[in-house]
Order: C-alpha cells, then structure tokens, then sequence
C-alpha cells in the first residue's frame, strides 16, 4: 500500500485526531489502531463493506510500519507516487 492509497482511502474520515495524524504526516501512534477499529465500526453500522475493506487494508499497513513520528515529506511522497 502507497502514501497515496492511504491517503486517498483516510481523506473523507479526518478526524481531528489520530487517522488525521495518519493521513497529513504519516505518523502512527498507539491510538491510531483504536482510532481506525473505532471507524470500521461505524462504517458497519452502516453496511459500507467497501470502505470496510479499504480501512482493514490501512490497519494492515500500519501494523506491519509500527508506531513512527511524522514522516517527512509524507504528502510530497504521496504526490510523487501519483504522477
């Protein structure tokens, strides 16, 4: 999975918090799992199976990277990847 894909997949779930971190940085905290759990829940609840997927997806991704601070040039990265 790309810093685009992740991206493209957090944008419409900013949170103010833990997945916003995630999408504008890249950071990945201790809170950031609970955080993305927290939202497949909620898309559950409102049988969006699709995005359901496209989380579980970024809960693998940040699982396998681990805690890590902000990654520098995060977005440039992700901008990179899209050309």
């Amino acid at each position: 999975m790309t810093e685009q894909q992740i991206r493209d997949i957090l944008r419409p779930y900013r949170d103010g918090g833990s997945i916003s971190r995630l999408y504008a940085t890249g950071e990945i905290s201790e809170h950031t799992i609970p955080a993305l759990v927290d939202l497949m829940a909620s898309l559950d609840l409102d049988d969006r199976d699709t995005e359901i997927d496209q989380i579980h997806d970024v809960i693998d991704y940040v699982t396998q990277v681990g805690c890590r601070p902000p990654v520098t040039r995060w977005t440039t990265a992700a901008t990179r990847e899209q050309k």
